[in-house]
Order: C-alpha cells, then sequence, then structure tokens
C-alpha cells in the first residue's frame, strides 16, 4: 500500500457509509471504477487530489461541481485527517492533510519500510547501465549513470520485479587493440626500459603502467618478443586487471551487477551472422545501397553494396548499414546481436541507460529490439547528461582519464 492507495480506500469507505445523505446508489459507489487519487499538478498547494465528484456525477447525472461540493463536505464531516478541502476546475477534489495524518504516515512508513509503497509487480526487467569502455578506470562522467541504474533497479525490486543487472564489456575493435599494445609497450619500458612511444591513439594513464606491473608479477618471464604472438593473452590479462578496477569502483558505489556480458564471446558464437539470418526471413534485413551521409560531400562517399536492417518500418529516421566498406560488421551489427541475446532471454522490459552523447543511437536501437521480438518486448533508454569539469576555466577531458 502507499499514501494514495490508503486514502483512496478511505474516501471510498466515507462516501459508501454517506451514500444515501449524497444521494448515490450504493450499487454505483461500490464499483468507484476510474476514481483515483494522485498528486494534484505543482500550482496547487495540495497534498492529494481525487477525480471521484466527476466519475459518479456521471453515473447518477448529477452536476460534478455540486456533488464535489457534497462530498467535500461529507469528508470533512467524517475524518480530521483532511485539513482542508478545495473544489478546482470541473470538480477536483483538492485535498489538504492535516499534521496528525502527515505524522501518522511517516509513522506507517517507519513500521513498514521494507514493503510501503510496494506495488506488488510482478516482471521481469534487464537493465544494461554503466558498459564503460574497459580500456581504464571509471570516471565522474560514468558514476552518473551508474548511480541511476541502480537507484532504478532497486525500486523495481521494491515493486516486487524481477531485475537482472548486466555490464556490456565492449572488449572487441580498435579501442581494445589500442588499449592492449599501451599495455605491451608498458611492459617493455619496464622490463627492458624501452622508451614508450609518443603517439596520439596509445593510452598514456597511469593505470596501464598498473597494469603492466600486475601482469609482470603474475609472470616475470613474460615473452615480448613479438605483439601479435602474445596479443591474445596479454588482452585476456589486461582486461582482466583493468575490469578489476571497474569492479572495485562500483563496489565503492555500493554497487553490484548480476552479469558481465562479453562482445568478443558474442562474436567468437557468430551471432552477428544468426542474428541476421533471423531478421532476413522476416525480410527486415535486405542487401542494397543507402544515400550518402547528411553533411558528407558526395566525392568522400562510396556508394557500396551491404545489409541494410529496415529500422524505418519500426519509427526509426532511416535504414541503417549493418556491413562498413569493407564488409565486416558495424558497431550497430554487433549491438543488435547482443539485444537479440537479451530478447532471447525471455524479460518482459529492457532497459539502457545511456549517456547525453547517444540519444541519435536510441530510434535505431529500440527499432530492432522490435523487429528481433515482434514488437513484443520493449526497450526502454534512459539519458543521462554528461558530466563536464572544469580545470583553469577551460573544459577538461576526462574521455582519457
Amino acid at each position: 500500500m502507499n499514501v494514495f492507495d490508503n486514502y483512496l480506500k478511505k474516501i471510498k469507505e466515507i462516501v459508501l457509509k454517506k451514500n444515501k445523505e449524497l444521494k448515490i446508489n450504493s450499487n454505483e459507489a461500490e464499483s468507484f471504477k476510474g476514481i483515483t487519487v494522485e498528486v494534484p499538478p505543482g500550482d496547487f498547494d495540495f497534498d492529494l487530489s481525487c477525480n471521484m465528484a466527476m466519475v459518479l456525477a456521471k453515473k447518477i447525472k448529477e452536476n460534478p461541481k455540486n456533488l464535489a461540493n457534497e462530498i467535500k463536505k461529507t469528508l470533512l464531516e467524517e475524518s480530521k485527517d483532511f485539513e482542508s478541502i478545495e473544489v478546482a476546475g470541473p470538480g477536483f477534489l483538492n485535498i489538504k492533510l492535516s499534521n496528525n495524518a502527515l505524522q501518522n504516515i511517516i509513522i506507517d512508513i517507519d513500521k513498514n519500510r521494507n514493503t510501503y509503497g510496494s506495488n506488488k509487480k510482478d516482471k521481469k526487467y534487464n537493465i544494461e547501465f554503466v558498459s564503460a569502455n574497459p580500456t581504464g578506470p571509471m570516471h565522474v562522467g560514468h558514476c552518473r549513470g551508474a548511480i541511476f541504474g541502480d537507484v532504478l533497479s532497486n525500486l523495481l525490486q521494491f515493486n516486487g520485479n524481477k531485475v537482472t543487472k548486466e555490464y556490456y564489456i565492449n572488449d572487441y575493435g580498435n579501442q581494445i587493440n589500442n588499449f592492449v599494445e599501451s599495455v605491451f609497450l608498458r611492459l617493455k619500458e619496464i622490463k627492458y626500459k624501452e622508451k614508450f612511444p609518443i603517439k596520439k591513439e596509445l593510452y598514456t594513464g597511469n593505470y596501464i603502467i598498473d597494469i603492466a606491473n600486475k601482469i609482470l608479477k603474475e609472470d616475470p618471464k613474460i615473452q615480448l618478443n613479438n605483439f601479435k604472438n602474445i596479443f591474445d593473452i596479454l588482452k585476456k590479462k589486461s582486461l582482466k586487471y583493468s575490469m578489476d578496477l571497474v569492479k572495485s569502483d562500483l563496489k565503492n558505489l555500493g554497487i553490484k551487477h548480476d552479469i558481465f556480458f562479453s562482445e568478443s564471446e558474442l562474436l567468437q558464437k557468430d551471432s552477428v551472422k544468426k542474428t541476421v539470418t533471423a531478421l532476413k526471413k522476416n525480410n527486415f534485413i535486405e542487401e542494397g545501397y543507402l544515400n550518402p551521409p547528411k553533411g558528407e560531400e558526395i566525392k568522400d562517399w562510396k556508394k557500396t553494396k551491404r545489409l541494410i536492417f529496415k529500422s524505418t518500418l519500426f519509427g526509426d529516421d532511416s535504414d541503417r548499414s549493418l556491413q562498413k566498406d569493407d564488409g565486416s560488421w558495424t558497431y550497430f551489427a554487433n549491438d543488435m546481436a547482443y539485444h537479440a541475446d537479451k530478447v532471447s532471454r525471455n524479460y518482459d522490459y529492457l532497459i539502457n541507460i545511456l549517456g547525453a552523447d547517444h540519444t541519435g543511437y536510441i530510434k535505431r536501437i529500440t527499432a530492432a529490439v522490435s523487429a528481433l521480438s515482434n514488437n513484443k518486448i520493449a526497450l526502454k533508454c534512459k539519458v543521462c547528461q554528461l558530466v563536464k569539469i572544469n580545470k583553469k576555466l577551460k573544459n577538461f577531458n576526462i574521455s582519457n582519464r
């Protein structure tokens, strides 16, 4: 129960008790279909708002304002919980609670703190949040989405829903290659005193040195003669220590995810190809050509036949390419396969917590989930505004950790 349910019940009981005086047929009063108690608009200085007079007036063919005034008089006479009541608009009852009523509400909440306010729902939710690139520790910008996602998860759980908290590890692509190369070069710097090169794509944070030291401590005899030969094992070790940093920061925030889902493992299972094949059968993917991206000169754009997802069928602004010019999968194709996996786990709702720089991505991934689930599962995307930090009166880039 909650404040609104409690007072809806109380108001119904009073009206049923006084139905003859109010000239309301008891059968009409007992149904109370469509009657609600909720928060009044912000410009009204009241605690509750009830539409009872308007709903009942239609049934008994009475003027709603006249009925509202009669109900107002009855409620004030029958309960000390109501300090004042105002009839507003077409017949709303705006109610201000007494100090004694407010004190009792607080006491009731304290006594029933584990259940008070719960709506007793029973749905399955998957909430993906944080999902920061595993190329370094979290920064303050990630923390905003982390807290938002965790609080939302806790609220849904409190209401009786089953919630899976998920973190998608983007452990594939150029940024991971650059990250692993950065660790490799720091290892050579520590072990062989070789100077760390100055290259724009490398990660230069001190945490890279810490990761390299941990790898050396674990394997002092590690061979560093050939980066390609050692890449796979070095990637595994580097990502482990990097994700340990992320998990440590999340733990300090009081946040624990249920699932850490790896993009690399998704690709190893050939999930993108399987997802594309399934959507092709439903005629949601076809081979074709896209128009040049807006704002890009024609001379710099190459018309290439590729697989295209018909996302406009599901409300997107344009159809989306699933392949790059070289035929490899786009990030969206990989993400589509990831959401296909989530859809296969039979959740009622999927929720993604995104940064404001991803708002342009929402329509296409929402369209993908609609196509993958035959419109049976809804994807909700919640956006957290970006965090800006000034250093010496200038914007400071926190993305480099």
